[in-house]
């Protein structure tokens, strides 16, 4: 057996007691969501592979979430599952004959006891073998769906999309090993990136050491050094290295089950030109990351965690005198904004932007964001069994900054101080937190222990 293999024996042993009971609470979510629509059941539809306009090579397939909420190990092309409360769920499984590509190997593992398996060998027979469909409401890409009693009905995807925020043992566990491979990624970058590789080289380090591809990854990596941090979703991967090593922002994942990951980190190279001012910057931020972490709670507002993000982000900017104002002046006059104009953080969960985060109710009534903060993807009260992520930041965006300086709070910045950081891009620190009835859980800095036991933000002192 393999390192790998024993591995993965190991997670299976730690799932299969929890996976059975996330079955039910999945059915019994599913009958809710049914209720009063007049569909007996669930045809969920894996998906299928997609070519681009004019070409034969299909783009890497993404299968439908809800699919890998009760289908751990069969996220394949073509596959069916259909669920009716009170009975088995059938998984179709597509094992298409032919000489071009490997059939998907049958399904093993932990979960395959929950499930009556059939298999199909060819799209057509997989379709029939659902059986009849009428009383069935399809969820995902179906093809052909008229026959369906619906196609992704939006009351039905609404009640899922709400309850999916309350994860299950069985889904914190799959978040938790998909975050001790992240770390893993992450720790083998920061001891890789003073040797100054390139951006295309570290991507590589990354998924060699997480053993996924970039199509199993949940997220394009973003791996971004000096000045490119400055790029929220930075995607170039440049193939040389900078000449001199600023900073190193890295924001990438990994996948367990289907759940991700999403872990954020920032180094300071060697040639800290600041005279290591970015360096106490991260470390400020590291420390003001740590706190509003520890304030997590149900119950808690995450439009008001947001908004605390901010207020102590104008105290940081205040007390290293990039701003000449007070903090509160700092915070009133919204200069905050042009440092970090993203939100505070989101639900985790089969996607990595998981579904109904401004829900307040199954029926999907939304909290929109506040004013002033547009990208704030979760405005729910935290309740016990959420994961989410806190990533606040402090970037220097060159178009912002711009705007910034021809608003009449421009005056307040201190600009010298500000132009000597560009060359560093920005700061994001960003960790996975289970809410729990006692307080939280960071599953990130546990994996990262885990994984090395030195922490660290920095790679210099």
């Amino acid at each position: 057996m393999t390192h790998n293999d024993a591995g993965e024996a190991a997670e299976g042993e730690s799932l299969s007691a929890s996976f059975e009971q996330h079955l039910k609470v999945w059915e019994g979510r599913a009958a809710e969501a049914l209720a009063g629509t007049g569909s007996e059941g669930l045809a969920i539809f894996a998906g299928e592979l997609l070519c681009p306009e004019r070409d034969d090579l299909p783009y890497p397939f993404r299968p439908e979430p809800w699919l890998k909420a009760w289908v751990p190990g069969a996220a394949e092309p073509g596959c069916w599952l259909a669920l009716v409360p009170g009975r088995r769920p059938r998984l179709v499984f597509l094992q298409e004959a032919g000489f071009w590509h490997a059939p998907a190997p049958d399904p093993d593992g932990f979960w395959v006891a929950g499930f009556e398996i059939v298999y199909a060998r060819s799209s057509a027979e997989a379709r029939r073998q659902i059986g009849p469909v009428e009383h069935l409401a399809g969820l995902g890409p179906i093809p052909g769906g008229s026959a369906f009693a619906s196609v992704n009905d939006p009351a039905i995807l609404r009640r899922l999309d709400f309850r999916r925020a309350v994860k299950t043992d069985y889904e914190i566990a799959c978040i938790a090993q998909a975050n001790d491979r992240a770390a893993a990624g992450h720790v083998a970058l920061r001891d890789a990136v003073g040797g100054c590789p390139s951006e295309f080289d570290l991507q590589q380090i990354y998924c060699r050491t997480t053993g996924q591809t970039e199509a199993e990854l949940p997220y394009p990596s973003i791996i971004a050094l000096n000045e490119h941090a400055s790029i929220l979703h930075y995607q170039r991967r440049d193939r040389s290295p900078p000449t001199n090593l600023y900073s190193c922002l890295v924001d990438a994942g990994a996948e367990c089950n289907g759940y991700a990951a999403d872990i954020t980190r920032t180094w300071v190279g060697a040639n800290d030109a600041a005279s290591g001012t970015f360096a106490a910057l991260c470390d400020a931020m590291d420390a003001l990351h740590a706190d509003l972490c520890a304030q997590l709670a149900p119950g808690l507002d995450f439009v008001e965690l947001n908004e605390r993000a901010h207020r102590q982000l104008a105290q940081l900017l205040a007390q290293s005198a990039l701003v000449k104002c007070s903090a509160e002046e700092a915070h009133a006059r919204n200069i905050t904004h042009s440092f970090l104009p993203h939100g505070l953080g989101h639900l985790l969960g089969l996607q990595v932007h998981d579904r109904g985060g401004r829900q307040t109710d199954p029926e999907g009534t939304e909290r929109a964001a506040p004013h002033g903060h547009p990208f704030l993807r979760l405005t729910r009260r935290l309740e016990a069994g959420f994961v989410v992520t806190i990533e606040p930041g402090l970037y220097f965006i060159p178009a912002l900054l711009a705007a910034l300086a021809a608003r009449p709070e421009g005056r307040l910045v201190n600009w010298p101080a500000v132009e000597r950081l560009l060359p560093y891009g920005g700061i994001r620190i960003e960790d996975d937190v289970l809410v729990t009835a006692e307080g939280a859980i960071n599953l990130t800095r546990n994996a990262l222990t885990r994984a090395d036991p030195v922490k660290t933000v920095t790679l210099v002192e």
